[in-house]
C-alpha cells in the first residue's frame, strides 16, 4: 500500500509539471502556461488591480471559495498540484461563481519560479503542507527546500508582506518556527497568530473533531 501512495505523489508531481495549467472555473476557460513567454501579469490574469493571496495545495477549494466570498477586494489563487483535488476546487469555484480566484495545476515551487514576479504577493496561505514524518523522507518537507523559501522570499510583497501557516504536526512545526524565526527577512507576527476568526481549512475540521493540537503562526515581511 504504501508503495502505491509514493508512486500516487511522484506522479502528481511530474503530470502538474508537465502541462501547468492556469484556471478560470467561472469562466471555463484554462491557459496552458508553458505557451506563456513571460512572467504571469496578475491585473490581466484577474481584469483588476486588487492585490494577490496565494494558497499553496487549495484542496476541495474550500478555504479559496470562503476567502473570496469574505474578501471581494482580494484576488485569490490557489495551486494545486493532484489532478483530482486541482478538479475539485474548480468545480467548488464554479458553482459559486467565484471570479476573484484561480486555481493552478502546478507544483508550488516551480509555478513561483516559471511564472510570479518579484514582489507580486501579497499573502501566501501554507496549511497542512505534508510533514513527511518518517526520517528518510523529510528532504521533501516544502519548508526543507531551500528554492521554495528563496522563492517566497523573492515573490513576497516587501510592504508587510504575510506568509500564514497552519499543521497539525507539532515537530515540523517547531521545524518551520526555527527556520523563520532565524530568517533575517521575516519576523513573527503574535497578534495575527492568535487570531480565532479564520477560515478553516478541510484539514482542520477534520482534525479539530479528531481532537488533534493545531498549531498556527503568521510571519510577516516587515
Amino acid at each position: 500500500m504504501q508503495c502505491n501512495i509514493k508512486k500516487s505523489t511522484f506522479d502528481h508531481y511530474w503530470q502538474s509539471l508537465a502541462n501547468p495549467i492556469l484556471a478560470n472555473p467561472t469562466e471555463k476557460v484554462s491557459t496552458a502556461l508553458k505557451t506563456l513567454d513571460s512572467l504571469l501579469n496578475w491585473e490581466n490574469v484577474f481584469g483588476n488591480d486588487h492585490s494577490v493571496e496565494i494558497e499553496v495545495g487549495s484542496g476541495k477549494g474550500k478555504f479559496l471559495k470562503e476567502s473570496a466570498q469574505r474578501n471581494p477586494k482580494i484576488n485569490y489563487i490557489g495551486i494545486e498540484r493532484a489532478s483530482k483535488y486541482f478538479k475539485r476546487s474548480c468545480e467548488r469555484l464554479a458553482k459559486h461563481n467565484i471570479t476573484t480566484a484561480r486555481v493552478v495545476y502546478c507544483d508550488a515551487t516551480y509555478f513561483l519560479q516559471k511564472y510570479v514576479a518579484d514582489q507580486s504577493v501579497n499573502a501566501f496561505h501554507i496549511y497542512f503542507p505534508d510533514p513527511w514524518p518518517k526520517k528518510r523522507h523529510r528532504k521533501r518537507r516544502i519548508f526543507n527546500n531551500s528554492i521554495w523559501i528563496s522563492e517566497l522570499v523573492r515573490t513576497l510583497n516587501n510592504k508587510s508582506g504575510e506568509i500564514y501557516i497552519a499543521t497539525d504536526y507539532k515537530a515540523y512545526f517547531c521545524e518551520i518556527q526555527e527556520l523563520f524565526d532565524c530568517h533575517p527577512t521575516f519576523e513573527y507576527c503574535p497578534l495575527k497568530s492568535t487570531e480565532t476568526n479564520y477560515i478553516q481549512t478541510n484539514f482542520e475540521i477534520k482534525y479539530r473533531k479528531q481532537r488533534r493540537p493545531i498549531y498556527r503562526a503568521v510571519y510577516i515581511k516587515p
